[in-house]
């Protein structure tokens, strides 16, 4: 799943709002290394969660191997903007989506396609989806970007490429499984 938005993505809590909630003070030299801590426990959660937490379009990927229902790896899917298939030299090619359907796209995502959308020359290519994904983050995942960004923040962590971050705490690993979107299935027939 990748953002098409603005870059960077924008912050679901601001240095401000971590700051009122954990009764700190963030001095002006703490303000960039503490919104990247922010931007990076934002990320975590919503890798693990599933679930876009900044509203806006983002783009998924599926081979194509004669399926015709695909469930969308993240939640909530609001529309469907466009449909690619790669060709031959792995260009993307525009699809028409008459006939496509959004299916479920606040609980559980699908993309059906229709009876003889995919041609013969489609298999073991990829399909590119444009969506309109993510919500504002309910108060719970909030609140796991705020204490996994304390819990880092208290253990003087520095966010250097290739080092892993430490183990978040329990409360953070339960916020973020109460919210977790697993979608049943990848693809099938119809």
């Amino acid at each position: 799943m990748r953002y098409l938005g603005p870059d960077p993505l924008p912050l679901v809590v601001t240095v401000a709002e971590f700051s009122a909630a954990v009764h700190g003070i963030v001095t002006p030299a703490e303000e960039v290394a503490l919104a990247d801590l922010l931007a990076a426990a934002q990320d975590v959660v919503a890798t693990a969660t599933n679930t876009p937490l900044v509203p806006g379009t983002y783009e998924l990927t599926c081979p194509l191997e004669g399926w015709r229902h695909w469930w969308l790896p993240c939640r909530p899917v609001t529309a469907l903007t466009a449909l690619a298939v790669s060709d031959e030299s792995g260009a993307f090619v525009d699809r028409d989506l008459t006939g496509v359907t959004l299916l479920q796209g606040q609980d559980e995502p699908q993309v059906l396609l229709p009876e003889g959308w995919q041609h013969r020359t489609d298999q073991g290519r990829i399909l590119r989806a444009q969506v309109q994904a993510g919500a504002p983050p309910p108060p719970a995942l909030r609140r796991a970007i705020i204490a996994l960004a304390q819990d880092w923040r208290e253990a003087d962590i520095s966010l250097s490429p290739g080092e892993a971050p430490a183990r978040s705490a329990f409360g953070v690993q339960r916020l973020i499984r109460q919210a977790r979107y697993r979608r049943p299935q990848i693809t099938a027939q119809a």
